[in-house]
C-alpha cells in the first residue's frame, strides 16, 4: 500500500515553462483525505521553493538541495553539508577550470562569475550573494551544495567530475542541461526520501516517487514504485517501474487518477 508519494519538480510537476502539473493539487487533496502523504524532492533551495510548499499546503517533510536539506514548512530539521576537508578543494577545481558556481552555506551564498541559469534565480534568494574569494577559508560554513553551471564548458566536466568524486565523502552529477552539482555523497534524493519516511513513520517500499534526471534514480530505486517521466532521460526510463506521460501534459497527476481510481472513486 502506498502511503507517501515524492515528487521531484523541474521536467515533473513542472512544465517547461515552470508551471505547476494543473491537476495535481486535486489530486493531492483528494488522497490526502485517503491517508496518502505528499512532498518534494528537488535540487532547488528552500527560497526557491517556498511557492509550491505554500501552493500545495505542505504538512509532511520536503527535500531540498538534492536532499542535503530537509525542512518542514520553514523549519530545517536536517543538513548533510560537504566536508570541510573537500570543499575548499571542489570549490577552487571549479574556479581554476573557469565554471561559474554558487556555493550554498549557512551563512550566504558565494558566488563566481554569472549566467543566464544564476541570473533568473537571483531574485528568490534571501540570504546574502558574495563574490567567491579563492584565497578565503571555507571551512565551517556548512555549504549544502555547489551549482555549477558549465555552459560552454561541458567538455571539462568529465576531467572535473573524476577529480571531485575524489574528494573525501564527495558527489558530483549532472542537475539539468549543463548544470552540475556537488554535494555530500550521501546527500542523494534516495537518502533522502529514506530519512523523512524515517520521519514520518512510513516504510519507504510504501513511497512512490517521480522524477525524470538521473539524480532522480536513487529515489525512484528505493522507493515501492518508482515512476519516470516520458520527456526523462533514457537511464531513469529504462529503470523505472513505471513511465507517466511527459511533463507538459500534466504527467503526474495523470499517474495518479489511473493508479489511484479505484480509491478515488
Amino acid at each position: 500500500m502506498i502511503r507517501l508519494i515524492a515528487c521531484d519538480l523541474d521536467g515533473t510537476v513542472f512544465d517547461d515553462e515552470k508551471n505547476i502539473d494543473s491537476g495535481l493539487k486535486e489530486v493531492v487533496d483528494r488522497l490526502k483525505e485517503k491517508g496518502i502523504r505528499f512532498t518534494v524532492v528537488s535540487g532547488r533551495n528552500h527560497d526557491l521553493l517556498k511557492h509550491v510548499v505554500d501552493y500545495f499546503d505542505l504538512d509532511t517533510p520536503y527535500m531540498t538541495n538534492n536532499g542535503a536539506n530537509i525542512y518542514l514548512k520553514d523549519e530545517c530539521v536536517l543538513s548533510d553539508t560537504i566536508s570541510d576537508e573537500a570543499i575548499n578543494k571542489a570549490a577552487k577545481i571549479l574556479h581554476d577550470n573557469d565554471v561559474v558556481f554558487r556555493m550554498y552555506s549557512e551563512d550566504g551564498i558565494y558566488q563566481y562569475g554569472d549566467s543566464d541559469f544564476f541570473k533568473v534565480r537571483i531574485k528568490t534568494l534571501s540570504k546574502p550573494l558574495t563574490d567567491y574569494d579563492p584565497k578565503a577559508d571555507y571551512r565551517g560554513k556548512n555549504a549544502v551544495k555547489i551549482t555549477a553551471d558549465f555552459i560552454d564548458r561541458e567538455d571539462k566536466a568529465e576531467d572535473i567530475a573524476r577529480a571531485i568524486k575524489q574528494l573525501p565523502g564527495t558527489d558530483f552529477f549532472k542537475v539539468e542541461d549543463h548544470v552540475y552539482c556537488v554535494n555530500s555523497a550521501t546527500a542523494n534524493k534516495g537518502e533522502a526520501l529514506q530519512r523523512v519516511c524515517d520521519l514520518i513513520g512510513v516504510d519507504i517500499k510504501e513511497a512512490m516517487a517521480f522524477g525524470d534526471s538521473e539524480n532522480d534514480l536513487p529515489m525512484l530505486q528505493r522507493a515501492g514504485v518508482g515512476v519516470a517521466m516520458a520527456n526523462g532521460e533514457e537511464i531513469v526510463k529504462a529503470k523505472a517501474d513505471y513511465i507517466a506521460i511527459d511533463n507538459n501534459h500534466n504527467g503526474v497527476s495523470v499517474f495518479l487518477k489511473d493508479y489511484f481510481k479505484d480509491i478515488l472513486l
